[in-house]
């Protein structure tokens, strides 16, 4: 999708990276052109301050000219938490660059550099609210490493919410918790006279959130089921509750895409690149998976209705009746989990073969695990899902089973979630367990005690947890289908 022309220049003259030297008010330079796979082009001037020196063996300080801004200076209602750098080299044949960026000059956070990107256009993600961060470009051509200076960026307040995301966070074991990234939404039910919570947003494992998006011309009535980052970490997409069409939005903030050839409910899930799989609901029959990329361009991979599911069987909220409601992709196996709500979690080949189904090798069926599942995930040797009504029909708990069949675990119920809830199972063997009907977020370690807590209530009357998924990083492929 191609990125809306650039914004004039407001404030501030690039500067040239030497030692000491402050950027100086004036006029800024033209937009340029947006990075590839969508994203407004262009920004303004933005003053800054240069530090002197090069850092680590590397030299060339003086060769860089860098230009800094926020996504909200371009557009208001964008995130003022994300930095869009562009910059320039007078060193030919450069083949590689990053820009190490943090709170300080240790940095910590590292943005890859697109070298096919107008102006090397690279946005700073994973920035908390009025906070001043420091970041430094290091580019190489192969033979030597040169270092901009050190450059600052303050970030902006949250804007454009009706409420608090983030209720309370606690961190009951540090040392065991992975550093990184939750990825949620609110949907609703209606209540009137309460507005729709319809709100992605990210927040690290400060608590603090560093990125939003909210729907302010209403695409949904009920919110946002699912929002999920592309693998190739481009753009957020977004899915209702509802059979309404999928849209996504340019990490940015600045481009937003809805696709009306589609109708898609309850969830979608990153592949590879900028595809994505979906549940398809513009059929009368039970929902299929669909894939679809930034082009609009759509392909059916699954088709239950006469395979998983009787013929006889149609689309409703009755036990009887199907019911699709996530979609998850292992890359390592190249398959889909498709979970029909009250009725199977079945593993799905790419080809759109079943390859099995969870209710054939658990004794008792889904009966097992309380009737009725969301969230999920395949590892190498075992499934972990969400079981609604494992304990009971208002408790529920995440469940994970061998891939014999066997239960290996049932995790402590902690809250309830009658509608979505998820799982995630972490590399370092911690599980993050979403308790979406009581705005609960849990991640707990193998013995099952809790390491982190954070509680999302009170954005409105209305507010629901959606799905979740967790990154160390806002770049590069999730971590979850990599598992």
């Amino acid at each position: 999708m191609a990125g809306t022309g650039g914004a004039t220049g407001a404030g501030g003259t690039a500067v040239a990276s030497t030692g000491g030297l402050t950027g100086t008010g004036g006029s800024g330079a033209g937009g340029a052109g947006g990075a590839p796979g969508g994203g407004s082009g262009g920004m303004a001037g933005a003053t800054m301050t240069g530090a002197g020196g090069a850092t680590g063996g590397s030299t060339g300080a003086e060769l860089f000219t860098v230009m800094v801004q926020l996504a909200s200076d371009i557009q208001p209602t964008a995130p003022s938490t994300v930095g869009i750098v562009t910059w320039s080299i007078s060193v030919p044949g450069i083949t590689s660059a990053h820009i190490d960026f943090g709170l300080d000059t240790t940095y910590g956070m590292t943005a890859p550099v697109d070298l096919t990107a107008a102006g090397y256009r690279t946005l700073l993600l994973g920035m908390k609210t009025t906070r001043t961060y420091h970041f430094q470009i290091v580019a190489t051509d192969g033979a030597k490493t040169y270092a901009s200076g050190d450059q600052t960026v303050t970030t902006g307040a949250a804007t454009g919410l009706t409420g608090k995301p983030v209720s309370s966070f606690s961190v009951m074991a540090p040392s065991a918790v992975p550093k990184g990234f939750f990825i949620t939404s609110f949907w609703t039910i209606p209540i009137s006279g309460t507005p729709p919570a319809d709100l992605a947003f990210i927040f690290d494992t400060d608590g603090d959130l560093v990125w939003w998006y909210s729907d302010g011309v209403g695409k949904t009535p009920q919110g946002i089921a699912r929002a999920r980052m592309s693998a190739d970490s481009q753009s957020l997409w977004m899915v209702s509750p509802l059979n309404l069409p999928l849209w996504r939005v340019t990490m940015d903030g600045l481009t937003v895409q809805t696709y009306s050839n589609t109708k898609a409910s309850h969830d979608v899930a990153a592949v590879t690149g900028d595809t994505m799989a979906y549940l398809d609901e513009s059929e009368s029959d039970c929902e299929s998976i669909f894939e679809i990329d930034n082009t609009g361009t759509t392909k059916e991979i699954f088709e239950p209705t006469g395979t998983l599911d009787p013929s006889s069987v149609t689309r409703g909220d009755g036990a009887d009746n199907c019911h699709a409601n996530a979609v998850r992709y292992s890359k390592k196996q190249d398959v889909y989990t498709y979970s029909d709500w009250q009725r199977e979690l079945a593993v799905i080949s790419r080809s759109g073969a079943i390859l099995w189904k969870l209710t054939d090798k658990v004794s008792g069926g889904n009966a097992a695990w309380g009737g009725a599942q969301h969230g999920n995930q395949l590892l190498d040797s075992s499934i972990l899902l969400f079981a609604n009504r494992y304990v009971s029909s208002t408790q529920s708990a995440a469940v994970e089973y061998g891939l014999d069949g066997q239960l290996i675990k049932a995790f402590s119920s902690r809250g309830t979630a009658q509608n979505l809830g998820d799982v995630q199972r972490l590399s370092n063997g911690n599980t993050i367990i979403t308790y979406s009907g009581s705005g609960l977020i849990q991640e707990v370690d193998a013995n099952d005690d809790v390491l982190l807590e954070a509680k999302c209530l009170g954005y409105n009357a209305s507010a629901i947890l959606g799905y979740l998924e967790f990154r160390d990083n806002l770049y590069g492929p999730p971590l979850d289908i990599n598992q």
